[in-house]
């Protein structure tokens, strides 16, 4: 992780010799003199005066000295997160929560398959809404294994693996002042002169083929692209009269709104979303969930 001439050279400061160095670290005292000229070499200037009394840091030996030690301890720590983050895969399932991806699934799973597999463990880590703004997928295999939700079939191709569990079928959302918020069903004939806010294209194959029906069928439709769901989002919606394009799963989140079924053939797949180089652990999981599906 760093260069070991560092400990040498921490030792010799710290003893004050050559020799000193050498007898701390049980090795000769020429072999330290090499390691500190191949140091001094490397970094283009001279980090010690040397007189027949020993030795004394330079300036910049100084400087040298005080970062190499928070340098050493760094790399202790990042080396010995990883070890943990080693051996924790092979027993701990990380699983990433926020507003749209919810746990709505996998504790009834897990219920299910965690006799099975006893040694296993789950972790639940909260996904910061920054990270679902920007890339969650960076955190995907790293901070994260897996988490639940709408898997974009148009976008995560290849970024990501994904279990089906089910298909979540295309809603409507509306404020509870609307004039559509007390119908039990819409049809897409009721969509006409209205304003939908949907995903943007590329994201859902399925959502694409929606749009492409609104614009030959239903030319007097607005479209409103949002290129993330979040609590602006569904805010806009309660003080704009939009009709926000959504799915049943996610009624429990824009509590504020009134989810309506729309009659359409639309649905989008809902599922586990995991790296695409699983940890030991996820692959257990999946596997035991790919066998509870089948039951």
């Amino acid at each position: 992780m760093y260069n070991h001439q560092l400990d040498t050279f921490i030792k010799t400061a710290d003893a004050g010799s050559f020799g000193k160095a050498a007898e701390a670290m049980y090795i000769s005292s020429p072999a330290i003199i090499q390691q500190i000229n191949l140091l001094e070499e490397r970094c283009g200037f001279k980090l010690f005066v040397r007189s027949n009394h020993g030795v004394k840091l330079t300036p910049a030996g100084k400087s040298l000295y005080e970062d190499a030690k928070t340098l050493i301890r760094l790399s202790e720590d990042a080396l010995n997160k990883a070890r943990l983050l080693a051996e924790s895969s092979e027993y701990t399932v990380r699983i990433g929560t926020s507003l749209l991806y919810k746990c709505r699934l996998i504790p009834e799973i897990w219920a299910r398959i965690s006799e099975q597999l006893p040694e296993l463990k789950i972790e639940i880590l909260p996904m910061a809404e920054y990270q679902n703004r920007g890339n969650a997928f960076s955190m995907l295999g790293i901070k994260y294994d897996m988490w639940e939700g709408i898997y974009g079939t148009g976008s995560w191709k290849g970024i990501c693996q994904f279990l089906e569990l089910d298909r979540t079928p295309v809603c409507c959302a509306v404020a509870k002042n609307h004039r559509f918020a007390k119908a039990e069903k819409l049809t897409m004939q009721d969509l006409n002169g209205e304003y939908l806010v949907m995903p943007i294209e590329g994201v859902s194959e399925e959502l694409d083929a929606f749009r492409r029906e609104i614009r030959q069928n239903h030319p007097t439709v607005q479209i409103i692209d949002s290129a993330y769901y979040g609590v602006d989002t569904f805010t806009m919606c309660e003080v704009n009269p939009y009709i926000l394009i959504t799915q049943l799963v996610y009624s429990d989140i824009h509590t504020n709104l009134v989810t309506i079924p729309l009659k359409t053939e639309y649905s989008l797949p809902y599922g586990l979303i995991y790296a695409n180089e699983p940890t030991a652990a996820t692959q257990k999981f999946i596997k035991a969930s790919r066998e509870f599906l089948k039951t």
